[in-house]
């Protein structure tokens, strides 16, 4: 009996409760989804946000309320789901953000909506409105190629390798924060299946006594 009674303990992490722990992070959870489900225009990628994120908080308030297995069970799927979108995001987020932001991508972006508007023009002879345009083109060209910096200068290299690789670790840094976290979770709630099982076996043996 000594034993069982030491089994029986409620499960912890370190010197984190596992069960009070995740009540009150769950509680935030649905919390924080209704709040940003009124409070944020309705679009697409917030309903599904909203709704996968309310799913699994209410899976783990349940659970860990009512000591349920299965539901904590459910809540353990998407958990390990978040640790396989953290890894896949790892892989090729950090690399898309640098790549954005290195390349200057947006600039070259502006430059053919600038060249697209001057295309459009008012009624009139061809005479005259062709070499209007043609001076305003190479305006706009000379003033897009000075905004522009050039591949040659350090200076400019310099600036947009910092900016790539400052965006790049802190998306690594929040990826790999998300990871943890989620593994944290993952094991908490492993333990407390683990209690709730051994509890009910426990149960089960004095019932057949």
């Amino acid at each position: 009996m000594p034993g069982q009674t030491i089994r029986l303990k409620s499960p912890k992490l370190g010197c984190i409760p596992i069960r009070p722990f995740l009540i009150f992070i769950s509680s935030l959870g649905l919390f924080g989804t209704l709040s940003l489900l009124v409070t944020e225009p309705p679009s697409t990628m917030n309903v599904i946000l909203g709704a996968s994120s309310f799913v699994f908080n209410s899976y783990l308030f349940y659970g860990a309320l009512h000591y349920n297995y299965a539901s904590l069970g459910y809540a353990q799927n998407f958990v390990v789901f978040s640790m396989i979108l953290s890894f896949a995001m790892l892989c090729f987020l950090p690399v898309l953000v640098t790549s954005c932001i290195a390349s200057d991508y947006h600039k070259y972006l502006k430059a053919e909506i600038s060249t697209s508007t001057l295309k459009i023009s008012e009624d009139g002879e061809e005479t005259t409105k062709k070499p209007q345009i043609d001076i305003f083109d190479e305006r706009s060209f000379s003033e897009i190629a000075r905004k522009i910096p050039e591949e040659d200068d350090k200076n400019a290299a310099v600036v947009k390798f910092l900016r790539g690789f400052g965006a790049g670790e802190m998306i690594v840094f929040m990826v790999v924060f998300s990871f943890l976290y989620s593994y944290m979770l993952y094991v908490m709630i492993k333990r407390l299946r683990k209690f709730i099982a051994a509890r009910k076996e426990i149960y089960e043996m004095e019932m057949l006594a």
